[in-house]
């Protein structure tokens, strides 16, 4: 049988363990140090215990108390452009300040033409609206059958005349031989009478025949002044009648262009009744209504491009003659006259606009496609690397194709042109092959 002391030694045999708590399999002690060796073993197998004790709790304390591990984060794909789009910068360029105003084309000189005849007839008019006419031309004919009958009246009336003042004078001369007469015979009847010849009698006789005498020139005299003053009277009055004969031909006063035609044929005119009117030397200018802020801008001599929203094909160049000094109060308006040339298809009365060249200045432009507008603001899109940044700009004159940016914008900073209709804010965009080979790939 087997000795119990021994079967217990045997079971109580030493046992190691890793530095992981795990132990390793005992190995026998030799027999010859078993029962010297108990007690030892067992305070080693005590303090073994604890040591695993005591390691497995502080990798658990370890394993609590350790900050979570953040996941790794997935490395995000670049997005794909939304669009391709085509780029151009900023720059500075020339630009022409102008000044936008309306108004109505005028005569420069209107001349108003009527009848200075009255109570007569017209029986011709020989122009039209429109017609271009020459100083002296005629224009229109009156029925002059009145004054021609009233002419010779005044031609018979003024030979009468004539022939009585003929009658007086020839009166005259007798009265004045008469009067020579008697007075030669007072003077020697006086003469004969201081002489005592003849009586005082004769003397007092001659001297009363004298002064009949002299008594019948003044009124031949008188007579003839008379008879003279009538037959000029009837000389004016002939003249005024062929006066009035001119009149019945209305004419132009100076060349020009006849602007309105109001004269009709058989109508009855009187004395000052306006017929015609005639633009003078065929001159017309535009009146523009500009806002008294806006006066000081212009001057005289600067150029006009005047065009009218009724024809598409008047584009014609004026120039500013005058500024009216004085200011609408009620409507804050001043007009400035700008010559325009009469051979452009207009006609008074056209309402017409026009554009003042204030001069030119260095302006910071952008294709105008580039602008995008909405809700009184504009906008445009800024390419920065490969994606379009949305700037909002302030815009000012427009030149052609390009538009003023006062500001949103710096020189040489590129646009989004074509294609910047679809973007939106941080939009990734392509560039076509051209400007990339071209070396604008920002």
């Amino acid at each position: 049988m087997n000795n119990p002391e021994l079967s217990s030694a045997e079971d109580k045999s030493v046992r190691t363990v890793d530095p992981a708590g795990h132990a390793e399999p005992s190995l026998p002690m030799p027999e010859y140090t078993r029962q010297k060796a108990t007690p030892n073993r067992q305070w080693l197998a005590l303090a073994i215990s604890l040591l695993v004790i005591g390691g497995g709790a502080w990798a658990l304390h370890a394993r609590t108390t350790a900050p979570p591990t953040k996941p790794a984060t997935p490395v995000a794909s670049k997005p794909q452009p939304v669009v391709t789009v085509t780029t151009a910068r900023a720059r500075y360029v020339p630009l022409d300040r102008t000044l936008e105003v309306t108004g109505s084309i005028s005569a420069w000189d209107p001349l108003s033409i009527g009848a200075e005849a009255s109570g007569l007839r017209i029986d011709q008019v020989l122009v039209e609206e429109g017609d271009r006419v020459r100083r002296g031309q005629t224009l229109v004919v009156l029925n002059d059958q009145i004054l021609r009958a009233q002419l010779a009246q005044a031609e018979a009336r003024h030979a009468t005349d004539n022939a009585t003042t003929a009658q007086r004078r020839a009166a005259l001369i007798k009265a004045e031989a008469t009067a020579r007469e008697a007075q030669a015979n007072l003077e020697r009847y006086q003469s004969l009478g201081k002489q005592g010849a003849i009586s005082a009698q004769e003397v007092l006789a001659r001297q009363t025949t004298a002064q009949s005498t002299q008594a019948d020139l003044d009124t031949a005299r008188l007579a003839v002044n008379a008879a003279q003053a009538t037959a000029q009277e009837s000389t004016g009055q002939i003249a005024q009648i062929r006066a009035q004969l001119a009149q019945t031909r209305i004419l132009a006063p100076d060349d020009g262009l006849i602007a309105r035609r109001d004269a009709r044929l058989g109508q009855i005119v009187s004395s000052g009744t306006a017929l015609f009117m005639l633009v003078r030397d065929n001159r017309l200018e535009l009146r523009a209504q500009v806002p008294e802020v806006d006066l000081p801008k212009v001057a005289p001599r600067q150029t006009v491009l005047v065009t009218s929203d009724a024809d598409s094909r008047i584009a014609v160049s004026g120039r500013v003659r005058q500024i009216t000094p004085q200011v609408d109060e009620r409507t804050r308006l001043g007009t400035v006259r700008i010559d325009v040339p009469s051979v452009s298809g207009l006609r008074p009365g056209m309402f017409v606009r026009g554009r003042v060249e204030l001069g030119s200045y260095q302006a910071l432009v952008v294709p105008a496609q580039a602008v995008l507008t909405s809700d009184d603001s504009a906008q445009v899109f800024v390419l920065d690397g490969e994606q379009a940044d949305s700037r909002t700009v302030v815009t000012g004159a427009r030149s052609g194709d390009n538009i003023e940016v006062k500001s949103g914008l710096k020189p040489g900073e590129r646009v989004i042109v074509a294609g910047a209709g679809y973007l939106k804010d941080g939009d990734y965009v392509r560039l076509p092959k051209s400007e990339q080979v071209a070396g604008n790939r920002p």
